[in-house]
């Protein structure tokens, strides 16, 4: 693994306090609810605070909550829904348990003859958003010509559509569709990759824990870049990052809207997490930024890979938000430095699992 980091050096480890004191001859526990409720020995948003006055004006600025108005017009964000040059598009529908699911298909131009590698994408979003797969046009342009190799984004079924586990059902089915069919496409099978952010990344992690668990061609390689890997949302960093970049309400808002109950939270497929083994899966590189809520689980689901001897690439962003990888100056509107500095090594890794054979093709 690239870090060994899973302490906080920010604070020192502490005893907890001793159990309330029963009255004497009682043998009684407390009447319920005559105990005020625990709280954080530290208080988290003063420390935000005094954080957000001790680092650069870039930094500050990418981890504002999401939907906070800065003091100033923000610079124009990229339009979203532009296919890059030297690429080609189409769309077509593939069987899911409920039915046709639209998938989008990227293709370089001018590639090599012969199979290529494919990126599997799972949009990101809550679970939730559903703004059409050509809106997704640059996001998966980048990812082709960064990789040198085909996309496919499948249209799953959203949460207010459908509830879990209508989503991993709908991303698994495609990934089945591109394995079956990949002679059809053009698709290298062995050079398959899966990845996503937030909850694209959790659907991607359990897409592989299927394929696994069915013994079907697995992924070559994961992407999973600030992850939701436990839906239960009871990291510490949940607490300590409540207000930064993601903030912790957001977060419980989609998850609700997502489940179908409290025991969503402890099944595999909403948690992977929880899976009973992770032995066997493909490899993996994990992004988590240092100041994001899915810190603590991004750190505890990495080190479960490497327990189980797998091939796990963990980079931790040092004070980066929810995102920070693909993170742009609200300012400027062009990516922050970590992400100029950081995404090419993410980029060369990629390619080496599902770019070309020749890195100079």
């Amino acid at each position: 693994m690239t870090s060994d980091k899973y302490e906080s050096s920010d604070f020192t480890a502490v005893r907890p306090d001793a159990p309330p004191a029963i009255p004497a001859g009682s043998g009684r526990l407390p009447v319920p609810g005559s105990l005020q409720p625990l709280r954080a020995k530290l208080d988290y948003e003063a420390l935000r605070q005094q954080r957000m006055k001790e680092v650069d004006e870039e930094t500050r600025l990418i981890n504002a909550p999401f939907g906070s108005m800065p003091e100033f017009d923000p610079a124009p964000l990229p339009d979203p829904g532009v296919l890059a040059p030297g690429l080609k598009a189409w769309t077509l529908n593939v069987p899911g348990p409920a039915g046709a699911l639209p998938m989008r298909i990227y293709m370089p131009e001018d590639r090599r003859e012969g199979p290529i590698g494919l990126y599997f994408h799972a949009h990101s979003g809550g679970w939730a958003t559903n703004d059409g797969l050509e809106a997704c046009d640059t996001e998966n342009s980048a990812y082709a010509i960064a990789w040198g190799c085909a996309v496919a984004h499948v249209d799953f079924r959203v949460s207010w559509k459908a509830k879990f586990p209508a989503a991993v059902e709908d991303c698994y089915a495609a990934y089945k569709f591109i394995l079956d069919h990949a002679d059809d496409l053009g698709i290298d099978r062995t050079r398959i990759g899966v990845g996503g952010g937030c909850t694209g990344a959790n659907l991607a992690t359990v897409v592989s824990l299927m394929a696994r668990d069915e013994g079907i061609q697995a992924p070559a390689v994961q992407w999973l870049w600030s992850a939701v890997f436990d839906t239960r949302n009871c990291a510490r960093s949940y607490d300590e990052y409540a207000n930064y970049g993601l903030t912790r309400e957001l977060a419980e808002t989609v998850t609700r809207l997502y489940l179908r109950s409290t025991e969503d939270m402890f099944d595999w497929r909403a948690s992977p997490i929880l899976a009973p083994s992770l032995a066997g899966l493909p490899p993996a590189i994990i992004w988590a930024g240092e100041w994001e809520i899915l810190r603590d689980e991004a750190r505890a689901y990495a080190a479960r890979l490497s327990e189980a001897s797998v091939d796990v690439t963990y980079i931790e962003g040092p004070k980066q938000p929810h995102g920070g990888i693909y993170a742009n100056n609200p300012k400027t509107g062009k990516p922050t430095r970590y992400s100029q500095e950081t995404l090419p090594k993410v980029n060369a890794l990629m390619r080496r699992f599902i770019g070309p054979d020749d890195p100079l093709v």
